[in-house]
């Protein structure tokens, strides 16, 4: 359910702009760097299965696959190779922006799940630089919401 603020200003997932036949990989490599710290935690799990995937209109199936997601079985890299990331522009940029946001959505973007991410951005070949300003926009915006939520 989504709140009137929700309506004026939605929440943008990177997934949206990300082709339908890739959900699902797409999930799993999100998944596999929120549980680089031990854990999936409930909010980040909620994250996914929840906030993103009721936003964008994921499929049940895939999203009940995400909640079964063994992340300490799959390797990273492996998980890169059914996603065809050249195929679409901005790819990579999306799935850190995505991952940084699932894996902070406790509070707390550790650091194993930061060296993650990092792992992850060299794997598409993204540059370290990218990274870093994603975390600084995320960053932004998660100041602009605390300011939006003491104004109104």
């Amino acid at each position: 359910m989504f709140s009137n603020f929700e309506k004026v200003a939605p929440t943008f997932y990177g997934i949206s702009l990300v082709p339908r036949k890739f959900w699902r990989e797409y999930g799993l490599v999100l998944l596999n760097i929120a549980g680089s710290d031990g854990d999936i935690s409930g909010p980040e799990l909620e994250w996914l299965t929840i906030s993103c995937a009721e936003a964008v209109g994921v499929e049940e199936a895939i999203v009940s696959e995400w909640k079964r997601y063994s992340f300490e079985k799959d390797n990273l890299e492996n998980l890169f190779v059914s996603l065809n990331a050249t195929s679409f522009v901005n790819f990579n940029k999306l799935l850190i922006y995505d991952a940084i946001r699932m894996a902070g959505a406790d509070g707390d973007y550790a650091k194993a799940e930061k060296d993650r991410v990092y792992e992850a951005a060299k794997i598409m070949k993204a540059a370290p630089e990218t990274v870093t300003a994603i975390e600084a926009l995320i960053e932004l915006e998660q100041a602009a919401e605390k300011l939006r939520l003491t104004i109104f």
